[in-house]
């Protein structure tokens, strides 16, 4: 402010009364400002929950929609043996996800277990759930006269699951006639939107018969190999992963009839099952390995060293607030391929750099031997085994992970690459890389 004075004296005690004067009006205009602050706050606040509102409403409008769609119920089948203690943590997770209401309606969802060991322990706490699920027993493999091939004495344990398998889904589709199933064991932890995972992604398996399941599962999925943000991103994934999967009737149809004595899981890779189909995967984990899946099949340092150090998602996606249309293969190939094939191209001793200075951004590097492949896999910590020639994730081939803030694409040279090569399978032991 500037004050022009009239005469060369100052008249102090005007001025003080002037200053007294502006000093009111100053505390006045400070109050209607945080009033005027107050307003705009609340009126923030009102307008954030009416949007919250609307959000809500049209949730609710595409979840009556989709109800109205009729979703069949898919239940969850829970295989179970001799794990007392695995079988109540599992089912206990499943059943309290309704609690948490993330499992929306339980009528939709049943749970049925099935079991083929004759383990009292382990009936008395099926049974114990009482109407919440349903129960079924089998004649014990120990009982049923299993034949397993010449030289397979030893896998005999994979011969009664794949007897026990059989079993469980002609009791899932055969008798109570459902169109789909959830199928879980019970060393898995369950994600808090695993239903909601499932739900979402149910339709996909009727509208695009070049899909054959929907998994819960990442084999790549360590807490230093995915992006921990990414909760909603999913994948196509020409590697049958388990672990928590779904399958329809329809594929049980199919398979069903030639369904194998042995080792179920392996022999729905094999090509003349896949069919050149896909699973759909997740980013994050919905399943995870509990200490009870020490005591497993696939026991020991497969455990320790992979199994228990995938990462289960804990934040729940809203998978049904948008369309799963983009995972169909006419709208997801050629988009993935752009993505990958645009991604900088780089080396291995770079890529190693790269890692290192942590540098965000999106980067590919290719093979083209079994060599070049599994060198990649052991210095980014991927999982490097083959099934039928297919890597774990893989998808034309493509293999991704996300390391220090990194989407690293692994791949195979977009011109030369003509599929998968069955013959490729990779040692044991890293350092018989030498004799490639």
């Amino acid at each position: 402010m500037i004050i022009y004075f009239q005469q060369p004296v100052v008249d102090y005690s005007n001025l003080e009364a002037k200053i007294e004067h502006l000093e009111k009006l100053l505390a006045r205009s400070n109050d209607h400002i945080i009033r005027l602050r107050n307003e705009v706050a609340e009126a923030n606040e009102n307008y954030k929950a009416a949007v919250s509102k609307l959000t809500d409403t049209k949730g609710e409008q595409r979840t009556s929609d989709e109800d109205q769609e009729k979703i069949d119920p898919i239940p969850v089948l829970v295989f179970v043996c001799n794990r007392p203690r695995a079988l109540k943590q599992h089912v206990d997770k499943l059943l309290n996800l309704v609690i948490f209401r993330y499992r929306p309606n339980a009528e939709n969802y049943p749970i049925i277990i099935s079991q083929d060991c004759d383990n009292n322990e382990v009936a008395e706490i099926a049974q114990g759930y009482g109407s919440s699920v349903q129960y079924i027993k089998h004649l014990s493999g120990d009982k049923a006269n299993i034949t397993v091939a010449s030289g397979h004495q030893r896998y005999l344990t994979y011969y009664m699951i794949a007897r026990h398998y059989k079993l469980g889904l002609t009791h899932v589709f055969n008798r109570l006639n459902y169109s789909s199933v959830i199928i879980t064991e019970d060393d898995l932890d369950i994600a808090p939107d695993f239903f909601e995972y499932f739900r979402a992604t149910r339709r996909l398996l009727d509208k695009d018969p070049t899909l054959y399941c929907v998994s819960a599962w990442n084999d790549n999925g360590k807490s230093n190999l995915i992006d921990s943000d990414a909760t909603d991103l999913l994948y196509r994934s020409d590697f049958f992963p388990g672990l928590g999967w779904m399958m329809t009737k329809t594929l049980w149809d199919e398979l069903g009839p030639i369904w194998p004595n042995g080792f179920w899981d392996d022999w729905i890779r094999d090509p003349l099952r896949r069919k050149n189909r896909a699973c759909i995967r997740p980013e994050i984990s919905r399943t995870a390995m509990t200490k009870e899946g020490r005591k497993g099949a696939s026991k020991g340092l497969f455990f320790t060293k992979h199994l228990a150090k995938i990462q289960l998602n804990t934040q729940p996606a809203n998978f049904s607030g948008r369309s799963m249309e983009y995972l169909i293969k006419k709208n997801y190939d050629e988009p993935f391929l752009d993505s990958v094939y645009s991604a900088s191209v780089t080396n291995l001793p770079s890529l190693r750099r790269l890692i290192l200075e942590a540098s965000p951004g999106d980067y590919r590097i290719e093979y083209t031997t079994l060599s070049d492949y599994l060198s990649i896999a052991d210095s980014l910590q991927i999982m490097r085994d083959f099934k039928a020639g297919v890597p774990r994730t893989a998808y034309f081939g493509i293999v991704t992970c996300f390391i220090n803030r990194m989407r690293i694409y692994v791949a195979p040279d977009r011109f030369t690459w003509s599929g998968y090569n069955q013959s490729w399978e990779a040692p044991d032991n890293p350092h018989d890389l030498a004799q490639l």
